[in-house]
């Protein structure tokens, strides 16, 4: 084997290393809603808002920019990002109200 073939063959396994090793995937960055409701002590009622909240975050949010992880900002902070941007989303009622059930239970999860 010659030694280019050795120095890829090296890199690409550290690459698999590195990749296999991070925990900011998107189950950590935007849990689902069955872990919120286990750490949060939620009946099934609640998992379904959860669920349709996280939906939401993860498909409406994400139309016009990355989602942001979670744990980036305060329960306070998303509470204001909301009000900013649910509006702009066209989010009203129901809708805006299991993003922010979702957001404020998966911050205060972690």
């Amino acid at each position: 084997m010659t030694t280019r073939k050795i120095s890829l063959l090296g890199l690409g396994l550290a690459g698999v290393l590195v990749l296999s090793a991070c925990q900011s995937g998107p189950t950590a960055a935007f849990p689902t809603a069955e872990t919120v409701a286990a750490t949060r002590g939620r009946n099934t009622e609640d998992v379904a808002t959860l669920e349709r909240g996280r939906k939401i975050y993860t498909s409406s949010c994400t139309e016009c920019h990355v989602a942001r992880p979670i744990a980036q900002h305060s329960v306070e902070q998303w509470r204001q990002i909301i009000e900013v941007m649910a509006p702009r989303a066209g989010l009203e009622g129901a809708d805006r109200v299991a993003l922010e059930k979702y957001v404020v239970a998966a911050r205060e999860s972690l």
